[in-house]
């Protein structure tokens, strides 16, 4: 008998006889064979070439591994599925020379869906997308093929399904499709996303998308489309993967599933990895030291992120919405947390105290190291991140907490500055004093990205450790320490001044974090509505002032940069200031080359009059330059 039978598909005889045959080095049985015939009953192990479409192979291969065959595979021009399955080139003359009859063949898993032969991808549901393109998809395609997904994201809609894996798991969830295949790295959609599996490894690898909101899906989308998944290590919510031997997919009602691009329909679906079913020829598949590839027998089952419970029941009951609105079991750690620091305890009241006394001396001694100090220890951050989450949910009781935390903070805050005032005999502004008496829409906006900060971090564990940056940046605890100097000196401008900065930051944060936490998905829009209007009234109020404040400033900063740098009677103003008052007040430094007397001086402050039209008074200081 040849060394192989070639078994060619018999309408193209032609490619077979020019093309084929004169690269064999010995020459096969050569068998024409079509879709619909009967294939002989050839003995175990004999070696079978096949250069056959993808319609005739589902039905060979089947008798392939009934007989136990061994299988080798040449690239027809018809055969797209099973080349993608076994991933190998769809060059005939690369794949001849690759083709060793002489080596040992490989023995295979072999993926079946409701026992029909997978080559490919089994696709469940609607992946809508999940079967992402591969690298060489033109941009242009991609960007079609993104444009069709994005008109049907408002049709999206989850449905129930119970996974059962083989050795008894099982998963009660929500999702819009799955995706499953035999080999990690046989799909461009697949090798994004699962770790890169061996050709006998035994275990099949199912990927589940569950968008929780019509956001999470249109970011999915994106990534899928244009810049692949995050990798298997940073896998997203909103996907799952399960690696076992055999998963039983049922779903509440009869859903479509694809099996390398034929389709079918099923309220019962079952996946299952046949070990070593098929004996393959050829260097197709990354297989590696054959002696380490056997699984482990341990399935993998990271599906973390997916609904269920109460999360589950929703998404089925109602489409999805824009927002991800997180069930009352996902963030009960996060309620719970925040319920404790809305408590009024001996270690915050003790906390407020020592903040306030370092940024009282931090400040007397203009020294910005000792404020910052004080910035982190204080702990006024943790009860209006709570207060946030009371005002988002309307949740009286940690409303109230929160609230009587902060008045007494506010309130140990400021007596403790004012008797501190008192004791210390100093009763000049200086520079660390003046920076917290003029707030602006500048200090607004601080406030409104730190309020956003907190939130996320005390919503995000892995990222609480950034709540220290977050205190520095926003300085709840230096204005009221300012405006208990105010008291103490019964200045009410340096009061009034510092504490519109402290409501500015509250203002600022209470709003931001509440929108933050709505965004996250802790409320819906409808329950949220009342504190967030009332926490926008207060901001809309603080702005008032602000704006005014942020207006004078950019005239201030408009006139000091058209004076600076200015000659005037060959004398160049540097270091140029401005002071709004009754008379405006220009303070500058007057660089010369030789001394300038008083007329002279009259005729510099008389030309800068003239350029900004209006009377000033000037304070010079004359540097000679030589």
């Amino acid at each position: 008998m040849p060394p192989f039978i070639l078994l060619y598909d018999s309408s193209i005889e032609e490619t077979v006889e020019d093309k084929i045959l004169p690269l064999l080095k010995e020459p096969p049985s050569l068998v024409a064979w079509s879709a619909g015939e009967k294939l002989a009953n050839w003995p175990e192990g004999t070696r079978v070439v096949t250069y056959l479409p993808d319609e005739a192979l589902y039905e060979c291969i089947p008798y392939v591994i009934e007989k136990k065959w061994v299988l080798g595979l040449l690239p027809h021009p018809e055969m797209k599925e099973v080349a993608k399955g076994f991933k190998f080139s769809t060059s005939l003359d690369k794949a001849l020379k690759e083709l060793d009859l002489a080596a040992e063949p490989l023995a295979v898993d072999q993926l079946y869906c409701n026992e029909k032969l997978v080559f490919n991808a089994v696709s469940i549901g609607d992946p809508f997308g999940l079967r992402s393109s591969s690298k060489t998809e033109s941009l242009k395609s991609r960007w079609f093929r993104f444009k069709r997904l994005l008109a049907s994201l408002n049709k999206v809609r989850l449905r129930s399904f119970t996974l059962t894996t083989d050795k008894d798991k099982v998963l009660e969830t929500a999702a819009l499709g799955m995706v499953a295949v035999d080999r990690g790295d046989a799909s461009a959609f697949a090798r994004r996303v699962v770790d890169e599996v061996q050709a006998d490894d035994c275990q099949l690898n199912l990927l589940i998308l569950s968008p929780r909101s019509l956001m999470q899906a249109f970011s999915f989308l994106i990534a899928s489309v244009f810049f692949g998944f995050l990798g298997v290590n940073r896998l997203p919510k909103y996907l799952g993967v399960i690696k076992s031997t055999g998963v039983k997919i049922e779903a509440s009602q009869p859903v479509t599933y694809i099996v390398d691009g034929q389709k079918y329909k099923s309220d019962t679906i079952e996946l299952k990895v046949k070990a070593g079913a098929l004996n393959l020829l050829g260097n197709y598949l990354h297989t590696g030291d054959l002696a380490n590839n056997k699984t482990s027998g341990k399935e993998s089952f990271r599906v973390k992120g997916l609904p269920t419970g109460e999360a589950r029941r929703e998404l089925v009951a109602y489409p999805l919405p824009w927002i991800h609105h997180a069930g009352t079991d996902e963030f009960k750690d996060l309620f719970l947390v925040l319920k404790e620091n809305a408590k009024t305890s001996e270690a915050y009241l003790t906390l407020m105290v020592l903040a306030t006394l370092l940024a009282l001396i931090g400040l007397f001694a203009n020294s910005a190291p000792v404020i910052i100090g004080a910035m982190i220890l204080a702990p006024l951050m943790s009860p209006i991140i709570s207060f946030s989450m009371g005002a988002l949910r309307q949740d009286e009781q940690l409303i109230l907490d929160s609230g009587r935390s902060l008045f007494l903070g506010v309130g140990l805050a400021l007596a403790c500055a004012t008797v501190m005032t008192w004791l210390i005999p100093l009763w000049s502004i200086n520079e660390q004093i003046a920076a917290r008496l003029s707030p602006t829409l500048l200090d607004l906006g601080v406030a409104i990205i730190s309020g956003i900060a907190g939130a996320y971090a005390h919503s995000r564990a892995e990222v609480a450790k950034s709540l220290a940056g977050v205190a520095i940046a926003v300085a709840l605890v230096p204005p009221l320490a300012v405006a208990g100097i105010g008291i103490g000196w019964f200045d009410w401008a340096v009061f009034w001044g510092a504490f519109l900065l402290f409501l500015t930051n509250l203002a600022g944060i209470v709003l931001a974090a509440a929108l933050t936490f709505m965004v996250l998905g802790f409320s819906p829009f409808k329950l949220a509505r009342r504190g967030l209007i009332i926490a926008l009234v207060l901001v809309v109020l603080v702005s008032i002032p602000l704006a005014s404040s942020f207006v004078r400033m950019v005239n201030e900063h408009g006139l000091t940069s058209r004076l600076e740098g200015q000659v005037f009677a060959s004398v160049t103003l540097k270091e140029v200031s401005v002071k709004p008052g009754d008379v405006l007040l220009v303070s500058a430094r007057l660089l010369a080359s030789e001394p300038i007397d008083l007329a002279e001086l009259d005729l510099i402050k008389q030309a800068i009059e003239d350029d900004l039209q209006q009377e000033i008074r000037l304070e010079a200081t004359l540097v000679l330059v030589r």
